[in-house]
């Protein structure tokens, strides 16, 4: 029987390991992007509130 060799299991390891820090950094991305978006939606409601003037497209929600 001839048998395909097995990758140590350090490098298993490691695999996983930098498949974890991708999904991680692109979990970052995803986060920084809505963080901005909201950032941008209650910078508009403050001004509103502010100086009681609704933005000629409304604030987005």
């Amino acid at each position: 029987m001839s048998r395909a060799p097995r990758p140590d299991r350090p490098v298993i390891v490691v695999r996983i390991l930098a498949l974890l820090t991708v999904a991680l950094g692109l979990m970052c991305v995803f986060l920084a992007g809505a963080w901005q978006d909201k950032r941008q939606e209650a910078a508009c409601w403050r001004i509103a509130a502010e100086f009681q003037q609704q933005p000629l497209g409304g604030c987005e929600e």
